[in-house]
């Protein structure tokens, strides 16, 4: 089921606050909060993203129609609230490497099938994603990677 986007402006604000708060660990599992500066305007932002970890590095996926990752395009320090811990990461996107973005997409999209509908994908009652709709996916997905600084 895919939330209408409207509804973002009103979830976002109160899961980040019970990312930021003692009962974090009922969503924090799979959801982080990350707060970054904006290049242009020097704003301090924050909005919850579902994660997955690899190792020490921190994967989060978005589509290039959203704006937020575009302020860690050239690399930049953000703050991850992690499982009730706010700790400094360097984080950067990779967009535009389409095999890369494919492999990591796919690993993704295995792990949360229910966000496939986020990047208009299919999910056969089996599991398979449709290679058709993750061929379009991986031309607007981007993924950022996070690492601790």
């Amino acid at each position: 089921m895919r939330i209408p986007e409207p509804l973002f402006k009103i979830i976002n604000p109160a899961i980040g606050l019970l990312l930021r708060s003692p009962a974090h660990f009922l969503m924090s599992s799979s959801l982080l909060l990350i707060t970054f500066t904006g290049v242009r305007s020097g704003r301090s932002y924050s909005t919850p993203l579902r994660y997955v970890r690899d190792g020490q590095t921190i994967r989060c996926f978005t589509s290039k129609d959203t704006r937020w990752w575009r302020n860690l395009r050239q690399g930049a320090k953000v703050w991850l609230t992690l499982q009730g811990v706010r700790a400094p990461y360097q984080a950067a996107v990779i967009v535009d490497e389409p095999d890369r973005v494919r492999e990591l997409l796919t690993a993704y999209l295995h792990q949360h099938p229910g966000d496939a509908a986020y990047h208009d994908v299919a999910v056969s009652r089996n599991g398979d994603l449709s290679e058709q709709d993750m061929n379009r996916a991986v031309s607007h997905a981007v993924v950022m990677e996070a690492r601790p600084a």
